[in-house]
């Protein structure tokens, strides 16, 4: 069905502009008519696409703006289509505007609030839509935004952060990266035939050396190309074995430094949208389907999908959770109490809030371990090539007669 952006006026003669689906203009102007609208204009528009034919995404910071908005209006009893309504008329041109704008004719057709976002599957996820859901089916449609918003809002700290932890290592990294590839294929032929004339002993660092830097001239395409062919072999890969899926995840988890980091950021991913699904409502075997979905890493989806199997038997979440063996005993006791008490919410809630806590903390030791361990690595590669160039010049000079 083809979309229109319209421009109409009230009764009151105020112009107001908007996105509907309609088969043609008749269609469009009967639609807005019911609403006491009357059309100007209209024109078709397409799917909006970025400078190199993409489509046009909306960003994570928008969808906080979006989730605010509308948490603002709602509790301050607006209707969900008068408050969508409102919201598309303080927005700029735009995919959000677009979305919003279709997600407000959808209701005006009958379709529920949630049914209308599920129509938009790369702006909400399955996930997002299941909590709008519950928050509809439980009249706390106003918290169950507050709790997205809060949830993206940490989703993009943690994302902020970890980009802003990884950005020195890399920035360093492709420096010395250039200067030794520049020294390897340029400065070392250089002097390599001066060293390989004079008499007397090479040492073995400036025979590997050199050996090095004739391998980089000699095969560059190689050398390029090889690490950029493995990469699309390995995502070709990983997107077809599930095993490989499954080995590759459970690898990233063992790596040393990274690894204890990545399996904190999985755990806290689920914490969180366990506790958040939880308090929004919906039954525990409900969330962990969910979670599964959200989690980002195969090795521990299949874990919980165990541990989902063993809850529907009848186990209890914290024995269920203790057989993946990836939680800390503190977690498993907090949850363990939140089940005898009754309040498993509140305890989900703590779990959450541990994570949190854990995560920063495990960023912040990364980020004061990359520094150093970047700067030794970079110190003896740069003294390595010194020394093999320099080394030979230096005994050779000592062995002159003046």
């Amino acid at each position: 069905m083809p979309r229109y952006r319209y421009t109409a006026v009230d009764s009151q003669g105020r112009r107001c502009h908007g996105l509907a689906e309609a088969d043609n203009e008749d269609m469009l102007e009967s639609r807005l008519g019911a609403r006491r609208l009357t059309l100007i204009r209209a024109r078709v528009v397409r799917e909006r696409r970025g400078s190199l034919g993409f489509r046009m995404r909306v960003g994570r910071r928008e969808l906080i703006h979006f989730c605010f908005q509308l948490e603002q209006m709602v509790n301050a009893g607006i209707g969900v289509l008068d408050a969508l309504r409102d919201y598309a008329e303080t927005l700029p041109p735009g995919r959000l505007r677009d979305v919003v704008s279709g997600v407000a004719e959808k209701i005006e057709a009958g379709s529920a609030f949630s049914d209308a976002l599920a129509a938009y599957p790369r702006v909400f996820s399955a996930l997002f839509v299941d909590l709008i859901r519950a928050g509809e089916r439980s009249g706390e449609l106003g918290s169950v935004l507050a709790h997205l918003t809060e949830s993206l809002k940490w989703q993009d700290e943690m994302i902020a952060r970890t980009k802003k932890a990884l950005a020195y290592p890399l920035f360093s990294s492709i420096i010395v990266l250039g200067a030794v590839t520049f020294m390897m294929v340029y400065v070392v032929p250089q002097v390599t035939g001066f060293i390989l004339s004079m008499e007397g002993e090479i040492p073995w660092h400036t025979r590997l050396l050199i050996a090095v830097s004739h391998a980089m001239v000699a095969y560059w395409p190689w050398l390029l190309g090889m690490p950029v062919a493995f990469l699309v072999l390995a995502r070709f890969i990983l997107a077809r074995s599930v095993s490989a899926r499954l080995w590759f995840d459970a690898l990233k988890l063992r790596l040393p430094l990274l690894g204890p980091v990545l399996e904190k950021l999985v755990m806290a991913r689920f914490a969180h949208y366990l506790a958040l699904l939880f308090q929004a409502g919906l039954p525990v075997l409900e969330c962990f389907e969910l979670c599964v979905g959200v989690v980002g890493n195969a090795y521990v989806a299949r874990g919980l999908a165990q541990a989902r199997e063993a809850i529907a038997r009848g186990e209890p979440v914290s024995e269920a959770l203790e057989d993946m063996d990836l939680f800390p005993r503190l977690v498993i006791r907090l949850i363990k109490i939140g089940e005898r008490t009754g309040d498993l919410g509140k305890a989900l809630a703590s779990v959450d809030y541990f994570y949190h806590r854990d995560v920063d903390e495990a960023i912040e030791r990364m980020q004061a371990l990359i520094e150093p361990t970047l700067n030794l690595v970079i110190g003896a590669l740069m003294g390595w090539v010194m020394l093999s160039v320099m080394g030979p010049i230096y005994d050779l000079i000592s062995q002159l007669e003046f």
